[in-house]
């Protein structure tokens, strides 16, 4: 039977912490042009995302300070990181499987995230609840249920980027991810063991 780990009410903070304050969130007002700032810390944090696509919406990422690594789709033509130093920006079509990471080993790395088109409560929503289970399961001590983060990417249509060959055109793992999700996030994540895509304790509309 499955547990779940003690949630902290974190639905009214602005910024948020995380990971002993290495890390940090910050969310902007929809008239602002970013719907948020992260400052990630170098080495292993969860604010460095797996490789993941998103199905409706192009992204635009700012690098205000640091030096950011993104990883597109591997293959043979593109084996490496872009880097993206401080400054520029980066945009990350929809469909397209990337990831990103802070490239240096002593700097933070300061980002700013635009979505297009921005829809602030979903996205602010999906942020809260994503990494704030996850600093819960650190604090706890415990392991993060894969279909509890399942639940919560398929509630952002924002599958894992299943690989598949090469040769296979980007089509192709874009519907083999989409189907992994809603399987694994949907019928096993909600319906077979319960787990919601939103926590009070995490996330609560505002109101301004």
């Amino acid at each position: 039977m499955r547990t779940q780990v003690p949630r902290t009410n974190t639905a009214s903070q602005n910024p948020l912490k995380f990971e002993d304050g290495r890390t940090e969130m910050i969310f902007y007002n929809p008239s602002a042009p970013y719907l948020m700032t992260n400052v990630i810390p170098p080495g292993k944090s969860f604010f460095n995302p797996p490789l993941h696509l998103h199905l409706f919406q192009t992204e635009l990422f700012h690098i205000t300070s640091g030096t950011a690594a993104f990883y597109l789709r591997p293959s043979s033509k593109n084996p490496g990181p872009t880097l993206v130093p401080p400054g520029d920006t980066i945009h990350i079509p929809r469909r397209a499987y990337h990831r990103f990471e802070n490239a240096s080993k002593t700097e933070n790395l300061v980002i700013d995230l635009r979505l297009d088109p921005q829809q602030w409560d979903v996205e602010e929503c999906f942020f809260r609840n994503f990494f704030g289970y996850f600093e819960d399961c650190r604090k706890a001590g415990r392991e993060p249920s894969f279909f509890q983060i399942m639940r919560f990417l398929h509630a952002n249509d924002t599958p894992l980027a299943i690989p598949v060959p090469e040769w296979c055109p980007e089509w192709v793992g874009c519907w083999v991810s989409r189907i992994f999700l809603v399987v694994a996030g949907l019928l096993i994540g909600e319906w077979t063991l319960g787990y919601k895509g939103s926590y009070s304790e995490y996330y609560r509309r505002r109101t301004e």
